[in-house]
């Protein structure tokens, strides 16, 4: 049980750090691409804006001229005449330094689609045959601006004094920014799996620490259990002794009767409580190789004179040669308490049927007649202590046989469950590890 709770506190606080790290990697990285987009964007406006200003066959202003110098832009302009006719540089101009770095081009289609006119930077860095492809890939999009391979683009339709349309491509070669996108991507997730993974290592390694007053919390508890279990046993066994004596001497009576079954009664749940205390102590048991089918068999067909008694019927459903490596005496055990729960509640005079088989899983299963099934909470009936009967009428049972039973499943890499069937009937079914 505490080798469970500390992997589960492992894997809760794992699981919150690998959201935590995930939540900070797409934020980082989000707002990184977002600037870069934002910046793209910028820039691209700028150049279709100057272009749209620019007298057909000029050079775009802040472009370069192909003999290398530069052409100012409007703005520039202003500044200059504002500085006494002096034109400020690049350094004096962010806007204008991200054009220069643009490595921008603009293409200027008529109504038809016919390529007019092609700017670009001094590099030129495409052909017209390129930018032909490119543009005519455009064209087909719906939208006026967004990404096309690394290409950020931006489309314009305007119309020019003679009545004629014309359409404006503005393209910038955003290569090296989304390598930067992409290059911070692989850099931050290395570095938040080496996060996570070094954390983790502290959170394996603290786990001990932090589970250790369970630890010892939930170890008295058992002690105390297994404790009190065989101290008991000394009074009940002088009890039912001076029982026994007393009737000798003073002959049958309804209150030695009495005494009897309350320490019969006492006798049981004591074994109860000693069996889960033994069952939760994580040492593993020595399994052995035995026939499932005959045990199973064995142990449901010892109920069948007690059905038959009171008016029920049993059906065995066993598949044969079904070998299995487990605790013989454990399953067994598992079987009886299943058999008994079946045959407290199953209906008057109903059925009970009892199957075993395997396919991917070797599984046992207990079906009883149970109308009641629809007012039964059937997640709590594996619990210690809980019963269904809500009065908790006085029938010999403690609400400890199903507990017993899932931990027995679990020693054996199992798992049990109570599933309400129609017409009334209810299932437990065992699914137990091909190799436990």
């Amino acid at each position: 049980m505490i080798k469970k709770l500390q992997k589960k506190f492992i894997s809760i606080t794992a699981t919150a750090l690998f959201a935590v790290i995930l939540l900070v990697l797409a934020a980082v990285n989000g707002i990184f691409f977002f600037q870069t987009n934002r910046q793209l964007d910028r820039r691209l406006d700028m150049i279709m804006s100057e272009y749209l200003n620019t007298p057909p066959g000029s050079p775009i202003p802040g472009m370069q001229k192909p003999g290398g110098e530069r052409q100012p832009g409007p703005q520039e302009s202003k500044d200059a005449e504002k500085k006494g006719g002096k034109t400020l540089g690049a350094s004096h101009r962010f806007e204008d330094r991200l054009l220069i770095r643009a490595d921008g081009c603009v293409i200027c289609l008529d109504d038809a689609g016919t390529i007019l006119e092609i700017r670009q930077d001094a590099a030129q860095n495409y052909s017209e045959e390129d930018l032909s492809a490119v543009t005519a890939a455009l064209l087909k999009k719906e939208h006026s601006r967004g990404w096309y391979r690394y290409f950020k683009f931006r489309i314009i339709t305007h119309a020019e004094a003679d009545g004629k349309t014309m359409t404006v491509i503005g393209l910038i070669n955003a290569s090296s920014d989304l390598y930067a996108v992409f290059s911070m991507l692989l850099i931050s997730t290395v570095i938040g799996i080496v996060s996570f993974l070094l954390v983790l290592l502290i959170i394996i390694l603290a786990s001990g620490h932090a589970v250790k007053p369970i630890a010892e919390s939930y170890a008295r508890q058992k002690q105390f259990v297994t404790d009190a279990g065989h101290e008991l046993k000394t009074p009940l066994t002088v009890i039912s002794a001076n029982s026994e004596l007393a009737r000798m001497i003073y002959g049958d009576s309804e209150w030695f009767d009495s005494i009897d079954r309350q320490v019969s009664k006492m006798n049981g749940l004591v074994r109860s409580l000693i069996t889960l205390a033994k069952v939760d102590e994580e040492q593993k048991p020595v399994f052995a190789a035995f026939s499932l089918s005959d045990a199973v068999y064995d142990t449901a067909k010892s109920f069948e004179g007690l059905l038959h008694s009171q008016g029920k019927s049993v059906v065995f459903d066993i598949a044969e040669n079904i070998e299995y490596i487990g605790d013989e005496s454990r399953l067994r055990q598992l079987v009886s308490i299943l058999m008994d729960n079946a045959v407290k509640y199953c209906d008057p005079n109903g059925k009970i049927t009892v199957k075993l088989f395997q396919d991917k899983q070797v599984k046992i299963q207990v079906i009883n007649d149970f109308t009641d099934v629809t007012d039964c909470e059937l997640d709590k009936l594996f619990q210690r202590f809980y019963r269904a009967d809500k009065a908790r009428t006085p029938d010999g049972s403690y609400g400890l046989g199903l507990s017993i039973a899932k931990s027995i499943a679990e020693l054996h890499k199992g798992e049990i469950r109570a599933r309400a069937l129609e017409h009334g009937r209810i299932m437990f079914e065992v699914k137990l590890a091909a190799q436990p």
